[in-house]
């Protein structure tokens, strides 16, 4: 395995003194200055935009979690987000400028992350220029959604696994051990979807704690203290509280996203919930042309119908569409792909009308198209890169892939897979939290490719 890098010192004879510009903090900082005045300037511009996830579903929560209780929590969304909220008063504007505080912070991370495992400060200044500048990144922090928390969470945690990776203190493995622990927990605790990412990280947490056998295992139950109690206390709460182990009391409604599509190959024994379900089925492919989200409208027809109230109708809709998907593999992996392809997609999630100024207005819409075009090709060479790694040596080495950068990969890999298979919804939107981290890995294997494998130094943090 590759060891990590961290920027080659140059050697300098004894008359020569480093500029202030060569210094890599000092260019981290200018970035870091450009990132808040955007935001300010987008701040006087433009304005908080609300979905009907916002309102309908995570201030919802927010209220009942504002008394600093769980009571009357229904468990359908994971509770950090609407913990956000409620902190924040639920004021539009005091959640847009912590989610852009929270930009900025990413911003530092991401400008970090890449100067030490490339050596290029030009390179922190892409990958993290990316993130200050373009729409689809700095606009989304005007959305009241989960996504820039969820941003913030998993940037922090990878870069408290860089830092792991090549810190060679007991005491500073195990304190980072910790803190990766709890920031990974933190991101599963915001979007349900990050939960198994606790599991991967967990592969290189051992796999990065030295040579020592007792010192991997030490930092491994170290590191899982934040996910047993984070996330294993929030799936007992779920239990308690719906009879389902599971991470939200949605599971079964998110599964008809997919079943949804093959309803009718339910028996006729469940008449009542089939043909409901039908029925609105039919309606919105006349009105939209697609199945998806149905269930949403569908609900409280399909309750009443069935007699069951939410808990248990989430668990009957579990149970049924596990029965479609063994009795018809194809259908479910049919509609799995094609959700697995809309991960890819890379929108642009904003609204122009949410500007003051028309012309502004129109020239982020134009940022925006050349934003998902950079964000496809990124996401295709970044496929292209995963494929490569696995079939050949020879491309591990020239791209300098260690283990860093198969965590990431991997990381991604296992989301994309992941979302597809218990949800067939708005799946574009679930790479948005790593997106970022496609964008690293794609300029970082290029820098590799095109800069001739500069030797990099092992870490001494």
């Amino acid at each position: 395995m590759l060891e990590l890098g961290r920027p080659v010192a140059e050697k300098e004879s004894a008359s020569e003194q480093p500029s202030k510009l060569s210094s890599p903090w000092v260019w981290g900082m200018l970035l870091v200055l450009f990132a808040i005045l955007l935001r300010l300037f987008l701040w006087v511009q433009y304005q908080p935009i609300t979905y009907s996830d916002t309102y309908g579903g995570y201030m919802r929560l927010a209220e009942v979690l504002a008394d600093f209780t769980l009571k009357g929590y229904d468990g359908t969304r994971v509770p950090l987000y609407p913990a956000f909220l409620a902190s924040l008063g639920m004021d539009e504007h005091k959640i847009w400028i912590t989610q852009m505080l929270l930009g900025v912070i990413i911003v530092l991370l991401l400008y970090w992350i890449t100067w030490r495992t490339t050596t290029s400060i030009a390179m922190g200044l892409l990958v993290a220029g990316i993130y200050a500048f373009l729409p689809a990144h700095v606009l989304m922090e005007a959305n009241l959604l989960t996504e820039t928390l969820t941003t913030f969470w998993v940037v922090l945690s990878y870069a408290l696994l860089l830092f792991y990776l090549n810190s060679s203190r007991p005491a500073r493995s195990l304190i980072a051990a910790l803190l990766l622990g709890i920031s990974v927990s933190a991101a599963g605790m915001t979007r349900a979807l990050f939960f198994p990412v606790s599991i991967w990280f967990l592969v290189f947490v051992f796999l990065g704690g030295g040579e020592d056998w007792k010192s991997r295992i030490l930092n491994s139950a170290v590191y899982c203290v934040g996910p047993i109690l984070m996330l294993g206390g929030w799936v007992w709460f779920i239990y308690d509280l719906s009879g389902m182990v599971a991470p939200t009391t949605r599971v079964g409604y998110n599964l008809v996203q997919h079943t949804g599509a093959f309803f009718e190959h339910l028996p006729d024994k469940y008449a009542p919930i089939r043909d409901t379900y039908l029925e609105y089925r039919n309606a919105r492919i006349a009105e939209r042309g697609v199945q998806h989200n149905t269930i949403w409208e569908a609900l409280p027809a399909m309750a009443e119908s069935s007699g069951l109230h939410f808990f248990q109708l989430s668990r009957e809709l579990q149970r049924l569409s596990w029965m479609l998907i063994l009795e018809h593999p194809g259908l479910f992996l049919r509609s799995a792909f094609e959700g697995w392809i809309n991960f890819w997609k890379a929108p642009v999630i904003w609204q122009v009308s949410a500007f003051d100024s028309e012309a502004i207005g129109f020239l982020y819409t134009l940022l925006s198209y050349i934003n998902r075009a950079l964000a496809l090709g990124a996401n295709l060479i970044f496929l292209v890169i995963s494929f490569g790694m696995v079939v050949s040596k020879e491309i591990r080495s020239r791209l300098n892939i260690d283990l860093f950068t198969i965590s990431i990969i991997g990381g991604v890999w296992l989301i994309s897979i992941f979302q597809t298979m218990f949800e067939h919804g708005d799946n574009p939107r679930f790479l948005v939290p790593q997106q970022m981290m496609v964008i690293y890995v794609t300029v970082r294997s290029l820098w590799f490719l095109f800069d001739g494998r500069r030797e990099l130094e092992a870490l001494t943090t």
